[in-house]
């Protein structure tokens, strides 16, 4: 029997699903010398491998040279973040209301190219925020004035759909996101928000600026419609960035408490409550209270914790260029027989003296 149109035979299918896929790396973001920022590529095969679930044991290594690429970015305010499969972006925003930001760099690891895109249009006045294939970011053009709302994205321009060479452009556009009740960028700050599995919300948790902070709101953002719902007068459990793995079933976070992961259910969209999310924190302390941490999402309920420690013995060594020690942990994550959350024997673990140029800074990584 001929085989239908549009119908591959059973060699190609095969051909097609042994197609290995790209290795995929770490990139570690380091401010490590004076004019900017470095990216370093780490092979988690290298890392020393650690079955134990008592003690990290740290190998100390050298950073790895050459660096895949090299920032000369703005010192003082320089953000990096995740896009799509392959894309590290930097984007600075001006301190001083006369300051303009520099250009928005976008570092693609798969092609090992660089492409620059305008400048945030004006001052920062919030934090910037993944969403799908976005950034979105509340700006302002100086005390006083009002608040806008920028989206960061790609998207193609050229007018020959079948051309070999289409090209895309990254580009800011202003987007009419602020209406009521969008949290009051001037009067509260955000300290934690997660993306929806639906791929298009974002839970935003905001506290008050103006009583210390005590009292916490969570909104949630849908990126399609524009729109901010208010969920309650509730927070998510961790601070920063929350991570959605399929096989938890849950958004996992670094715990409010210093020191811990937590990993909590993901709440309605659109229903208002006083009740938060309910949630599970590791007993299992990874890093000390005054540590500076990240923690980036690998899939399949893996993830890697960086850990910047301050060496207090550093000044003391003349000769000496290292003043930190950054700790690399990744680890899988369960719930065992009982619920409780904890990490599996998959753990590995590596350490860099790096120097340190920007004090407000702390290294970031990627899984690419």
């Amino acid at each position: 029997m001929s085989k239908r149109r549009g119908e591959d035979s059973p060699s190609q299918i095969a051909g097609k699903r042994s197609r290995p896929e790209p290795k995929k790396h770490l990139y570690l973001v380091f401010d490590d010398w004076e004019k900017g920022y470095s990216i370093r590529q780490i092979d988690p095969d290298t890392m020393l491998s650690n079955s134990s679930d008592d003690d990290l044991v740290y190998a100390v290594v050298d950073l790895p040279e050459p660096a895949a690429f090299r920032f000369v970015a703005h010192a003082r305010d320089t953000q990096f973040f995740a896009m799509g499969s392959s894309n590290i972006v930097a984007v600075s925003s001006g301190v001083e209301a006369t300051e303009s930001s520099p250009p928005t760099l976008v570092y693609d690891t798969a092609a090992a190219a660089l492409a620059t895109a305008p400048p945030l249009p004006g001052h920062l006045a919030g934090p910037i925020i993944p969403v799908a294939d976005s950034l979105y970011a509340p700006t302002t053009l100086g005390a006083g004035m009002p608040t806008a709302f920028e989206a960061f994205s790609c998207s193609p321009y050229t007018d020959e759909p079948s051309s070999p060479r289409r090209m895309h452009e990254w580009s800011w556009k202003s987007v009419d996101a602020l209406r009521p009740p969008a949290p009051a960028w001037r009067r509260r700050f955000v300290v934690s928000y997660a993306a929806h599995p639906d791929g298009h919300t974002v839970f935003v948790t905001t506290r008050d600026a103006s009583i210390g902070g005590g009292v916490a709101m969570t909104y949630a953002f849908d990126v399609e419609r524009r729109e901010w719902t208010p969920l309650g007068l509730w927070a998510l459990p961790f601070l920063g960035q929350g991570h959605f793995d399929v096989e938890l079933d849950a958004w996992v976070g670094l715990d409010e408490d210093p020191g811990y992961i937590c990993a909590c259910q993901v709440p309605s969209r659109s229903r208002y409550t006083t009740v938060p999310p309910e949630s599970d924190k590791m007993e299992e302390r990874l890093f000390g209270a005054r540590d500076e941490r990240t923690l980036t999402y690998m899939g399949d309920s893996k993830f890697c914790l960086v850990v910047s420690v301050g060496l207090e013995d550093a000044e003391e060594e003349e000769e000496s260029v290292y003043d930190r020690e950054v700790r690399v942990t990744t680890f899988g994550l369960k719930f065992d027989r009982k619920g409780e959350l904890r990490t599996t024997t998959d753990r590995k673990t590596s350490s860099y003296l790096a120097p340190r140029y920007v004090s407000s800074f702390s290294p970031v990584a990627f899984w690419m």
